[in-house]
């Protein structure tokens, strides 16, 4: 028996304690198309010690060497836990104390599942966005992506971690991924169609049952399944609400089920131009495994993402077809862990692994769901800093949400956001737009946290309601604030007071009030009625008017008072009256007139008096 050592080993692991202080007796890996890949080391030391923290998110790498000398192969990642499984006592090696350890390894990017964040991203595309969190997470990636993608208006992360949040954008928009393995690092490789695809070390295989001396494939099971023939998607497009904007696909190619069509309704949710290729995402995703094969072989350099083809197959129909490999989950052993090494021949290596034909574009199947904001959530509307009302044509306001820790309580805070009204029809309805500062109270459609809509509005302890409470809780109203720069003296009000005795309607307006009535205005006091005017009081009536007093009518004017009409003015009072016509005559009647004053003038051209008696005194 030869002692400890990986030199000759087909597996070696290369870690921060130092060369051949851990030895590595088994190894697997799961690896699958837009998944985080895991490996699990089995290892011991020569009678050492390994402190945790030495290698508890640390970086280590595998070399794994291929058959037939032909190179070798790197797995590369991060310690994400280490577990001390005891020490033996070999009958060999001089009865030395070996220390077995089981490390799990993982990519940079299974950090991202340790930090659960709510933020919003606008006018980001997608890339922009896996590009900032690949960033602060330290991710090697390449992105050879061949298509165009859009910026999203509006995209939110809630309550959600890092992975799950960028998992269900790249599922959505088609993105798939898969790692490339260094001797130094890992790299996030994504992809969205299968040029992207590289050919394995062993591009043509062998498939056979039986027992060959080179690599092949041992085990293959292949066929073909039904799936949803069709994907429908419908949404509301508010800009345009006669028009519902959908998006079907169909993929006639495959033989599927006719009337098994997916339906799905999302809202005012990427009702854009792009709903057909997301559409078309969705039903790629929901096919891709129809014409889905495995298999068992001892290739080494298989790996997801890869490409290889069949030279020889006991179906013939198969050769020269080429796979891509979706899932793969790799064996190793080094089958004597007493600490020591048997002969090379006694190694084994395997691997299970999924695939599908080359021409199938690879999507990944939606495993995260966008979160639901159950219930609605307070914000407080944002504008830019000389902003007292921010609006726009459809009076949308913006806001600034709890949660949001970058938000800067400016116009950028969110998107537009529709304002709920208790009425509203074509150029008619309520109207009342939140103003910056308020709080609001805000929902969102379908639950969806990129469709917020605002749903009405409170008080808080820094807006108190305009009455003072509970001392004054039988009143209720409206009450406004001037704008701009208006001030608590300066508002428009309609207030109630439903205090038994005390009932009262109050209005106020700031500046001016004005009424308009098409066609009659009646109004009832039952008791008195007072109008106080500081300035002038016109009154325009274009035909009659009646003004009937019950009893007296006193008229007090402080300087002058002109009275002027059309045709004749009439004073009666009983039998006495007095008669004024536009032609000039005065007629005064009564069964006596007096005319008294200290003098009397009377002149004209002429002057004619007819009584029975004429006295002059």
């Amino acid at each position: 028996m030869q002692k400890a050592t990986q030199d000759k080993n087909v597996i070696q692991i290369s870690t921060p304690v130092g060369k051949d202080a851990l030895y590595l007796t088994r190894f697997v890996a799961q690896e699958a198309m837009s998944d985080l890949f895991v490996m699990s080391a089995n290892m011991f030391t020569i009678g050492q010690q390994i402190a945790h923290e030495d290698l508890v998110g640390k970086p280590v790498s595998i070399k794994v060497k291929n058959a037939e000398g032909r190179g070798e192969r790197y797995y590369h990642g991060i310690v994400s836990q280490l577990v001390s499984n005891g020490s033996r006592t070999a009958d060999v090696d001089e009865q030395k104390n070996y220390i077995d350890y089981q490390a799990t390894i993982v990519p940079f990017a299974a950090s991202m599942r340790n930090r659960k964040n709510s933020r919003i991203f606008q006018k980001k595309t997608i890339k922009d966005i896996f590009a900032d969190l690949f960033g602060q997470h330290n991710v090697a990636f390449s992105d050879k992506t061949s298509k165009t993608y859009p910026k999203y208006e509006y995209c939110v992360q809630y309550q959600e971690s890092d992975f799950d949040f960028i998992q269900r954008l790249l599922q959505s928009e088609g993105i798939f991924y898969f790692f490339e393995h260094t001797k130094s690092n890992h790299t996030l490789v994504l992809a969205d169609d299968i040029t992207a695809y590289e050919t394995c070390g062993e591009a043509k295989v062998v498939h056979s049952t039986g027992h060959l001396s080179e690599s092949h494939v041992s085990r293959w099971q292949g066929g073909l399944s039904l799936a949803p023939g069709s994907f429908k998607r419908l949404g509301y497009d508010f800009k345009q609400p006669s028009r519902y904007p959908d998006a079907e696909q169909a993929n006639a190619e495959l033989p599927t089920q006719s009337v098994s069509e997916i339906f799905e309704y999302t809202a005012e949710a990427e009702c854009h131009p792009r709903a057909a290729n997301l559409a078309s995402v969705q039903l790629e995703s929901l096919q891709r495994d129809m014409k889905l094969s495995s298999g068992r072989s001892d290739c080494r350099s298989f790996s997801v993402g890869k490409l290889f083809s069949f030279k020889k197959h006991e179906d013939p129909r198969l050769e020269g077809k080429t796979f891509a490999i979706t899932s793969m989950m790799t064996s190793i052993v080094v089958p004597n862990q007493s600490g020591a090494l048997q002969s090379s021949s006694d190694e084994v290596y395997s691997n299970h692994f999924e695939c599908v034909p080359k021409d199938i574009p690879y999507r990944a199947q939606v495993s995260k769901k966008k979160p639901v904001i159950n219930g609605v959530q307070t914000a407080i509307v944002t504008g830019d800093s000389a902003d007292e009302i921010m609006i726009d044509q459809y009076g949308r306001v913006k806001v600034q949400f709890d949660w949001d820790r970058e938000g800067k309580k400016d116009s950028k805070s969110s998107c537009w956001i529709r304002v709920a009204q208790n009425w509203a029809g074509k150029k008619w309805g309520a109207f009342f737009f939140p103003r910056v500062g308020q709080e609001v109270l805000v929902d969102f459609i379908n639950g969806d946290p990129d469709q917020p809509i605002i749903s009405g509005a409170v008080y808080n302890a820094d807006l108190m309601p305009p009455y003072a409470l509970p001392g004054e809780k039988t009143q209720s109203g409206i009450k406004t604030r001037s704008t701009k720069e208006g001030g608590a003296d300066n508002f428009n009000e309609l207030r109630f007071e439903d205090k038994k005795g005390s009932e009262l309607v109050y209005m106020q307006a700031e500046k001016d009030k004005q009424l308009y009535v098409k066609n009659d205005q009646n109004e009832k006091i039952d008791n008195d009625r007072n109008v106080e005017i500081l300035n002038n009081d016109n009154l325009n009536v274009t035909k009659n008017r009646i003004a009937e007093m019950g009893e007296n009518d006193t008229l007090k004017v402080g300087k002058t008072l002109n009275i002027e009409a059309g045709d004749e003015i009439v004073i009666k009072t009983g039998s006495a009256q007095i008669k004024m016509s536009s032609s000039g005559n005065i007629t005064i009647e009564g069964t006596n007139i007096d005319i008294k004053g200290s003098n009397v003038k009377v002149d004209g051209s002429a002057i004619t008096l007819s009584a029975g008696v004429i006295k002059l005194n």
